[in-house]
């Protein structure tokens, strides 16, 4: 790093070209590992499809890589944001058409009800859905939280992406090209930094 560079610049559309090519074989089959799990449930159909919306995303200047940063640790979160916009999109389509679909007077919840997809008892349902809602709501919170802190280490980005998918060791370490040891530290690393994270006691 030259001397009096901020940690925080973001890359420029040459630092992004290079990086793109400077990327091995060996770090496109990790990548393309990682795009299989942040597209899941989304739009896209494959893992190169979401890697290259990544990469045009990024050289065209919606998406910005910091330089801190390791880019495979920033395509990976960026793949992962793509995937949970691409999955909140469709369910807002999804609910869009089930709404077009409505007889006037009534509302979607309504005719769910009617066709027993929703539990019968309105005020329940609704207090059970709120108390969900305020859980992934929180449930989010948390978890950008964790992605923030551990954003400049990869090993660890790699041990969270297992995690979330419910991987086996053996595929995080494989995905990661990282050894035993190497995950076995990223793992202590990762207990102590959401020990720090969380370590005032949130409010009842």
């Amino acid at each position: 790093m030259k001397g009096g560079e901020s940690l925080d610049r973001l890359a420029s559309r040459e630092e992004v070209d290079q990086a793109i090519e400077a990327l091995s074989a060996e770090d496109m089959y990790r990548l393309r590992k990682a795009a299989s799990f942040c597209l899941l449930g989304s739009d896209y159909s494959d893992p190169d499809e979401i890697v290259n919306e990544a990469i045009c995303r990024t050289l065209g200047g919606d998406r910005h890589w910091p330089k801190s940063v390791p880019f495979i640790a920033y395509m990976i979160q960026t793949m992962k944001g793509l995937g949970s916009d691409s999955r909140n999109s469709l369910q807002q389509s999804r609910t869009k058409q089930l709404e077009a679909l409505v007889p006037d007077g009534m509302s979607v919840d309504e005719v769910l009800g009617r066709l027993d997809q929703r539990h019968p008892d309105a005020l329940a349902n609704m207090i059970e859905v709120e108390a969900s809602s305020e859980w992934q709501t929180r449930a989010k919170v948390d978890a950008d939280k964790i992605e923030a802190f551990f954003a400049e280490d990869l090993q660890v980005t790699w041990v969270i992406l297992g995690i979330k998918d419910e991987l086996p060791p053996a595929d995080i370490m494989d995905m990661g090209g990282i050894s035993q040891t190497q995950y076995d530290t990223a793992r202590r690393r990762f207990r102590r930094g959401v020990a720090k994270i969380f370590s005032e006691k949130r409010p009842s």
